[in-house]
């Protein structure tokens, strides 16, 4: 399981800087062992392509997070909410 402090200091870098709109999502679980995974919905990303969205949200981790720290994160997931489907 990845450490709780960690998960809640990427949350909070996040919903702090650039995904600071309350329709802004971020979700951040626990991936296979010590890693982390960070899934982020916001309209922010109209526009960008995956790869685009991937590199907005390492550009606000990497602000914040010491190499370490950012060495934990093995998934990063940019999604508009009309990329997102509730069944």
């Amino acid at each position: 399981m990845a450490c709780e402090i960690l998960k809640q200091k990427i949350h909070n870098t996040l919903k702090t800087g650039y995904f600071s709109d309350s329709k802004d999502f971020i979700d951040v679980s626990d991936g296979a062992g010590d890693l982390i995974h960070v899934v982020v919905v916001s309209r922010k990303f109209n526009g960008h392509t995956m790869g685009g969205r991937s590199d907005i949200i390492w550009d606000e981790l990497l602000k914040h997070l010491s190499d370490e720290e950012w060495g934990h994160v093995s998934l990063l997931i940019g999604a508009t909410p009309e990329d997102v489907q509730i069944w």
